[in-house]
């Protein structure tokens, strides 16, 4: 990677801000301190860094200047820059922020602002292509636009997300000229690939520094052999949010493998398997230490029994506490009940076990044996049988959301199914629930269909919220490469009952069957974070036309992967009929030639 003419801009005002002291402190004649100069404009490049030396004054009430900079010092906060005496050094990231003089009892403030800004050619692009587009003339051929495939326009993305890998065509251009620009951003990528990544310092500068603003992305081509027309337009705006998720981990099943894999978040390292043999329909505890899955034993779908996971700390790894090999439990969807409810640590829990025969089952996951609870009975509703599965138990482990269908025996695959809640307690050594009720009791008319199937329902981290998925068929409906036939799409209800809304923007335009949604544990301070399977474009890195044929073979038309959506929460008030979602962003490091579904997003312990 080569930097051409980069640069960042200071820009510090005086301030008349006093504090003043008592006794013999010889500052405290003066009225105000100011910073010298008042307004400085500076630059410097991605992973370099700026001085900005000062002088400081102090002003007196009858306007006398008299300059003390050898008594002061001055300071800045640590994620933008030091300071030595009166010199401060920038670099860390762009923005706006306070420098403070402090001279003995007395400060003056002044703001700074820091530009990124500069010009860097990447790959084998020539040493000249900022010279070859600054001479070309614009033209106006729509074919030769280099439209931009990723990242999604309108996207959001968490603060310390990865690099993205911005991806275009190439609209018969062999040359590329990039702008990245934001209120405190100006890049300038030049290179001759059709796609552009940052290295993880120079973005980590850049997303910082474009926190709680939006990135525009603009690219323009040139074709080398004839440099004296350039084509381009507007690329997509990606917000990037204030949210920082930390010390969190997605784990999914990466199904076209037989594989469960775990993904730190953050990471740029690839995946790592925690569990093979065809191991599927997994969940996780909300402390991350234990697994609820199923396996076709012997590789034999009709024998599809659940076991459990416990990661034991002293060794590493992960202990078969309930082997499903051995058909004790004959069941598939798993949930654990949280820790402090109804036991106050994680050394005991139980979970819920969706059965063969389409009811609940309430088990011990450390030994298999089944717990006395009326759990089979309370599932049913008031005075109409009905199956039950895909259960989900609440954070506060007072309640369970599940997907309730009307036909006998259905467990897995599921059709004309609503989502029930239902209340939990546990009392003198007695697991109770209580009758559940509808979320959803009719069916949603969208623009592109009548939704009849609600499933797949997972409760957001305070309690407040399910997102589920939503379809016109049954889903699953059996035709081999029509898993997205049915239309599997997100939706927002409160747990409440109190509204339910299409999450559009999630979705996006035409049915590119999205599934297993849940929920980042912790719900940072704009948005909620959902994480979730689709079968829809990563750029053209994954594509109906370049998909891997294992990933085919399970009934899709393409690789499905992992995408991380944004709810808004100040768009969620009240009943909620507004859409509060945004285009979604690609999870980075996992492997684009297999298959990725059932998402979890949890708290590891010592996993990672």
């Amino acid at each position: 990677m080569r930097y051409v003419g980069l640069a960042v801009t200071l820009a510090l005002l005086g301030c008349g801000k006093t504090h003043g002291g008592g006794g013999a402190d010889a500052f405290d004649a003066y009225s105000t301190i100011e910073l010298d100069p008042a307004q400085a404009m500076v630059t410097v490049a991605l992973g370099g860094s700026a001085d900005q030396p000062y002088k400081v004054y102090g002003l007196i009430a009858n306007g006398d200047r008299t300059e003390i900079t050898d008594r002061c010092a001055v300071q800045i906060p640590d994620d933008f820059g030091t300071a030595a005496g009166v010199t401060v050094t920038v670099g860390r990231r762009g923005g706006k922020t306070d420098v403070t003089a402090l001279c003995g009892s007395q400060t003056g403030v002044g703001s700074m602002i820091v530009n990124l800004a500069g010009a860097t050619v990447l790959g084998t692009a020539p040493t000249n292509a900022a010279d070859l587009f600054a001479t070309a003339t614009t033209g106006s051929d729509a074919a030769r636009l280099p439209a931009v495939e990723y990242p999604l326009d309108n996207a959001v993305s968490p603060k310390n997300l990865p690099p993205i890998d911005m991806q275009w065509k190439a609209g018969g251009n062999d040359l590329f000229h990039v702008h990245v620009s934001a209120s405190f951003v100006a890049l300038d990528l030049y290179t001759s690939d059709v796609s552009a990544m940052l290295s993880v310092t120079d973005w980590q500068e850049v997303a910082t520094t474009a926190a709680g603003d939006h990135l525009q992305i603009t690219v323009e081509g040139l074709l080398q052999s004839d440099p004296s027309m350039k084509f381009g337009g507007a690329g997509p705006t990606l917000s990037i949010s204030n949210d920082n998720i930390d010390s969190t981990a997605i784990y999914y099943w990466a199904s076209s493998v037989g594989k469960i894999m775990s993904q730190q978040f953050g990471a740029i390292t690839p995946p790592a398997e925690v569990k093979g043999g065809c191991t599927s329909c997994h969940s996780l505890s909300r402390s991350g230490s234990r697994i609820g899955y199923s396996r076709c034993v012997g590789n034999d779908c009709g024998q599809l029994y659940a076991g459990f996971l416990k990661y034991n700390g002293a060794t590493m790894t992960w202990d078969e506490a309930v082997n499903a090999d051995n058909k004790a439990i004959h069941g598939s969807y798993t949930t654990f009940s949280p820790p402090g409810n109804p036991f106050p640590g994680d050394t005991t829990s139980a979970a819920i076990v969706a059965l063969a025969d389409g009811s609940l089952g309430l088990y011990d996951p450390d030994t298999g044996a089944a717990l006395p609870s009326n759990l089979a009975v309370a599932q049913d509703g008031p005075g109409m049988p009905r199956s039950a599965t895909m259960p989900y138990w609440s954070a506060d482990g007072t309640k369970v959301v599940f997907a309730s269908t009307p036909h006998p025996n259905q467990w897995i695959d599921l059709s004309d199914s609503r989502i029930a809640i239902m209340s939990y307690a546990f009392t003198g050594g007695v697991h109770t629930f209580g009758e559940p009720t509808l979320l959803i009791p009719d069916p949603i008319t969208l623009p592109n269909g009548v939704y009849t199937n609600f499933f797949f329902p997972s409760l957001s981290p305070d309690d407040k919220y399910v997102v589920l998925d939503a379809a016109r068929d049954g889903w699953r409906n059996g035709n081999p490469g029509q898993a997205r036939a049915p239309g599997q799409r997100l939706m927002l209800a409160g747990a409440d009952g109190s509204f339910v809304t299409d999450l559009t923007a999630l979705n996006g335009p035409g049915d590119t069957d999205i599934t297993w949604a849940h929920w980042a544990p912790n719900s940072a301070v704009d948005y909620y974070w959902v994480v979730f399977s689709s079968e829809r474009d990563y750029g053209h890195r994954v594509t109906q036309g370049n998909t891997n044929p294992a990933c085919i073979a399970n009934g899709v038309l393409q690789c499905k992967q992992i995408w991380i959506g944004a709810i808004a929460k100040n768009r969620l008030t009240g009943a909620t009929t507004m859409d509060p979602s945004a285009p979604p962003m690609w999870l980075p490091g996992q492997d684009t030639q297999t298959e990725n579904i059932s998402p979890y997003w949890t708290l590891p312990v010592g996993i990672q």
